[in-house]
C-alpha cells in the first residue's frame, strides 16, 4: 500500500507534521499552508491571553437567521476574502439550528479560544526533526511577519522542506482562493516525480 499525501492548513497542517515526527514515512510527503509552530520566543503561557484569543472569546454566536450571517460575514474581514462558494458552505454547516429560530455558531467562541491559547504555548516547533517526508511549506504574500517567521522556522527543522508564495492571499488562503492553493499542492506533489 502506497503512502498517502498530507494536505494540511494552520493547525491542520500543524498536526500532520506532528504525526509525520510521531511516525515517520507515514506520508509520501505533505503540503502545509501556514501551519502554526511558534519559536520559543513567541510562545507564551497556557492561559496567557493574546489577540486571537480575545477576539475568538468576543465572537458573536448567535444569529436571527443563516441570510443575517451571510450578509455580517459577506462584509467584515476576515471572512469577507473568503471564495463566495466556501463562505456560503461555511454558513450552511458551521451553525446548527435552535428551537427558537436562530442559528448558533457550532465551534463556540470559548472553545476557538483555547485553540488559539494551545496554538500559542504549544512547543510543537521542538518535534519536528522525525519529519523526513519531502514537505512543502506555503504562505500567502498578504499574510503576516508571523507567519513567515513561523515558515522560515519549520524550515529550519526540517531535512527535506522548501517553501512557495501564493500572491494575493493571507493566511485563509485555502478559503480564498481555492484553485489558487490546489494547483499549488498539485504543482508541489508533481515536482516530486
Amino acid at each position: 500500500q502506497s503512502r498517502p499525501y498530507g494536505v494540511g492548513h494552520s493547525l491542520g497542517g500543524t498536526a500532520l507534521l506532528l504525526a509525520e515526527a510521531m511516525r515517520p514515512g507515514t506520508f509520501a510527503a505533505i503540503y502545509c499552508y501556514e501551519p502554526i509552530l511558534l519559536a520559543a520566543a513567541d510562545r507564551r503561557p497556557l492561559g496567557s491571553p493574546n489577540p486571537m484569543s480575545e477576539a475568538a472569546r468576543r465572537r458573536r454566536a448567535s444569529f436571527s437567521s443563516r441570510a443575517e450571517v451571510l450578509e455580517r460575514y459577506r462584509s467584515r474581514p476576515p471572512l469577507s476574502s473568503l471564495h463566495p462558494d466556501v463562505l456560503a458552505r461555511y454558513v450552511e454547516h458551521g451553525f446548527e439550528d435552535v428551537p427558537d429560530g436562530t442559528v448558533l455558531l457550532r465551534c463556540r467562541p470559548e472553545s476557538e479560544a483555547l485553540v488559539f491559547e494551545s496554538g500559542f504555548a504549544s512547543d510543537a516547533l521542538d518535534h519536528l526533526d522525525g519529519v523526513l517526508c519531502p514537505v512543502t511549506l506555503a504562505t500567502g504574500a498578504d499574510s503576516g511577519d508571523l507567519a513567515r517567521s513561523g515558515v522560515s522556522h519549520v524550515l529550519e527543522r526540517l531535512a527535506n522542506g522548501r517553501a512557495v508564495e501564493l500572491g494575493g492571499l493571507g493566511h485563509l488562503g485555502p478559503m480564498e482562493s481555492p484553485s489558487a492553493v490546489a494547483g499549488s499542492v498539485l504543482a508541489a506533489f508533481a515536482a516530486l516525480g
